[in-house]
């Protein structure tokens, strides 16, 4: 006969096993995944700011900021969120963006870390390499983020991405955007295989026109793995299908590719396929079939300008009468178009607008930019992939679908507006504490809510899309534009000046919270703001909000213990009652 007290026993032990497995163990920094792929939730963990601690000699330190531009590798140690790995390979990394900084008075380098180049056995929970991305052009922060965010909710394959405070031998080296890179691991995670060919096209055949039969001749397609067995892929087959009017369907995902072009549209990602430079996109080949992965967004929301130029309109609005709509006299393209060196009349925010952060985010031609010839500086026939999906009727009017399910459920003013206010309130404090950042703590502050805001463009784009999609508004777009941008291994030689504010004090920033609490309190009333913590810690100290909660890391094995102890629990519960009713 088993006692009430004995049953009362058991269910507390089941209960408080519950409690510890579910709720205590994740919060505790104890690490209760232990898959091939963790990196995902302990690395990229997008409720909080993962810490990167960098030492390195000084004097390798000193060499890769002097001679930045070679990307030579150098030996590092590196400490995330308090994991130390050893022997890790860091460079700068970056073209044109690289260039940029290089030709300024900043230092601010996008960084590259390799955790298996000296050890091939080693990786950060299953990560093998690291990007830190710099958020150059990118006065809110955010362009980047919000893009692989939306790509996420398309159904594309993104890489893993959050935001990380840096330092180097112990000093603050700022705010940067963490992204997975697209390599062995990534593949795997995503496709279940990395046996096929990557390939990441910047240079010659990067527009996929049809150069020749020989894949050699196709020198900037740039091929990443399975070299050895190139000439086991469909890639020629693949051209000849987008450029000869071939079957298309055999060699590429078209429904991916369609979602991945509408919101490209969309987010008028022009640094791109689809604008002049037709880089920033990978294509993965396996068995024949090519698919394509988002990559490298700080110039989208109009960033990169429509025409192929920083700013620039180039898009005659029309209604369907064909009576223009002109609004081309209140838009300024900047200097004109020409490629002479900017001067310091067009800076803002210490950076040079001629190739630098980018223009009115809410430019006109941006904001209406053409969903029917959704090309840059550039056109349909220059862009073969683009041209045989969007020729085909079938194929067009599901592209036309997406962007309309994009800009009623995706790209809208709430959505964007709820992903702002919580970067607000997650990174303001390290974009205070930021030592090297482009911009001002004020310029990332507009981003989130107003006139000027990335909602505000979220909403603007939306409508635009909506009436060009039903008619009501006729984007006739210019596909060549007044400036041809640099070819990338060109930028070392223009001259561009970048500079921070020298008198920008960030204490001087204005307020950001729903409440209106001056910059330095804490909302309601309470004590100063903190700097961050070497934990990534919330930005204000014992803050309320919901958004500003760590995220735990739980993985399935976790739950599903969770979930077994919470059954026992509830069968433990139905017995007892069992039991007391029988008055044993």
């Amino acid at each position: 006969m088993i006692k009430t007290r004995v049953v009362y026993i058991s269910m507390a032990i089941l209960l408080l096993l519950f409690v510890v497995v579910f709720a205590v163990l994740p919060n505790a920094g104890i690490e209760t995944k232990n898959t091939e792929f963790s990196y995902e939730s302990i690395v990229f963990n997008e409720n909080k700011v993962t810490t990167v601690d960098i030492e390195i000699a000084e004097e390798d330190w000193a060499d890769m900021l002097e001679s930045a531009a070679d990307k030579e590798l150098k030996q590092a140690n590196i400490t995330v969120n308090g994991k130390r790995i050893e022997n890790v390979a860091i460079r700068t990394k970056g073209s044109s963006s690289l260039n940029s900084v290089v030709n300024s008075d900043s230092d601010r380098y996008s960084l590259k870390l390799d955790f298996d180049y000296y050890d091939d056995t080693q990786s950060l929970y299953g990560l093998k390499k690291l990007n830190l991305n710099n958020n150059f052009s990118d006065t809110t922060l955010m362009r980047e983020y919000i893009s692989y965010e939306l790509m996420e909710q398309m159904g594309l394959p993104t890489p893993a991405h959050s935001y990380m405070y840096v330092t180097v031998n112990g000093k603050d080296r700022g705010l940067f955007l963490g992204v997975e890179a697209v390599d062995e691991t990534f593949l795997a995670n995503n496709y279940g295989s990395n046996d096929g060919f990557l390939f990441k096209p910047d240079g010659t055949g990067s527009d996929l026109k049809y150069i020749s039969d020989d894949i050699a001749d196709y020198t900037g397609i740039g091929l990443k793995t399975n070299e050895g067995n190139v000439d086991q892929s469909k890639f020629i087959d693949m051209i000849e299908a987008i450029n000869n009017g071939g079957n298309i369907e055999k060699y590429i995902d078209v429904d991916e590719m369609l979602r991945y072009f509408a919101m490209n549209t969309a987010l008028v990602n022009l640094d791109s396929y689809q604008g002049t430079m037709k880089h920033n996109y990978y294509l993965y080949e396996e068995n024949g079939m090519f698919s394509i992965i988002p990559w490298d967004f700080n110039m989208s929301f109009g960033g990169f300008g429509v025409g192929g130029r920083m700013g620039g309109n180039n898009a005659d609005i029309k209604a369907p009468n064909d009576a223009l709509i002109n609004e081309k006299s209140e838009m300024k393209p900047p200097n004109n178009g020409n490629q002479q060196r900017p001067n310091a009349d067009r800076k803002q925010g210490g950076l040079d607008m001629g190739f630098g952060l980018s223009g009115d985010l809410m430019e006109d031609s941006s904001i209406n930019f053409s969903v029917t010839t959704p090309v840059s500086g550039t056109t349909f026939e220059e862009r073969p992939l683009l041209n045989a999906l969007l020729l085909n009727e079938e194929y067009r009017a599901k592209y036309e679908g997406y962007l309309e399910e994009i800009a009623t459920n995706f790209l809208t003013e709430d959505n964007i507006q709820n992903i702002t206010k919580k970067l607000a309130l997650l990174l303001t404090t390290y974009v205070e504490a930021d030592p090297t950042k482009f911009s001002t703590t004020e310029q990332f502050i507009e981003a989130v809510e107003g006139e000027k805001s990335l909602p505000e463009f979220a909403k603007q784009r939306s409508e635009s899309i909506l009436k060009q999609l039903s008619g009501e508004l006729v984007v006739e777009a210019t596909t060549q534009g007044n400036m041809a941008m640099p070819n990338p291994d060109e930028m070392g030689d223009m001259n561009i000046s970048m500079q921070r504010p020298d008198d920008f004090d960030p204490s001087q920033a204005p307020p950001f919270n729903q409440n209106g609490d001056k910059q330095g309190e804490k909302p309601n009333g309470g004590g100063p703001m903190q700097r961050p913590d070497q934990n990534g810690g919330a930005m204000w100290p014992n803050q309320g909000d919901e958004q500003l909660k760590q995220g735990s890391v739980i993985d399935k094995n976790t739950i599903l213990t969770a979930v077994v102890c919470f059954a026992l629990l509830i069968v433990a519960l139905l017995f007892v009652l069992k039991f007391n009713r029988r008055g044993r």
